[in-house]
């Protein structure tokens, strides 16, 4: 279900923007200019995390997004999501910040859609061992703004490097199906 969810949200978003983002001129730090709009959402996220030797368990987390100081492509936008989130299942417990770049369209004035890549950093615990990771990821997330509120889902794969975490389990590679509620300001 989750493989089927995060497939249909990379390829939908792949097949509408790939054209769009690669034509006209990209424009290098908006943040530079007078029009520039930050516009931070915050939002706490809960979902369900899996794919892990502890097995399928709950994730709660933090989310901030806006759109990048550094890059603006000539359609859509680039909003950068930083999230910090926490899992813990039988004896495994992860904590997650993550850095998620998505370029963002919009189908309607109030919904939207992300796609693209990121870089973590994942604290694996297990029996009060410790283990620190690099991460990789890619994601795609579907936002609906009422107002200054917005909702949304968002599915991501995570890849992490390959460290002994506990006898017989390297890394922690995963998949992530997350629902947020967020406040724009």
């Amino acid at each position: 279900m989750e493989r089927t969810l995060l497939s249909t949200l990379i390829g939908a978003t792949l097949m509408a923007s790939s054209a769009a983002v690669m034509a006209g001129d990209w424009e290098l730090l908006p943040v530079m200019d007078t029009g520039y709009k930050a516009d931070v959402t915050v939002s706490v996220v809960g979902g369900v995390m899996n794919g892990l030797p502890s097995g399928s368990g709950n994730y709660t987390g933090a989310e901030v997004a806006f759109n990048c100081l550094a890059l603006q492509p000539p359609s859509g936008v680039i909003r950068s999501k930083i999230s910090y989130g926490q899992f813990d299942h039988n004896g495994l417990k992860l904590k997650s910040f993550e850095v998620n770049p998505r370029w963002t369209t919009k189908l309607s004035n109030e919904v939207s859609v992300g796609f693209g890549p990121g870089v973590g950093y994942v604290q694996a615990d297990v029996a009060g061992k410790s283990t620190s990771m690099a991460a990789v990821q890619l994601g795609a997330d579907i936002d609906y703004r009422i107002g200054a509120i917005d909702l949304g889902l968002g599915a991501r794969w995570q890849n992490t490097s390959n460290k002994l975490i506990a006898p017989g389990i390297n890394g922690a590679n995963n998949t992530l199906i997350q629902a947020k509620l967020g406040y724009s300001f």
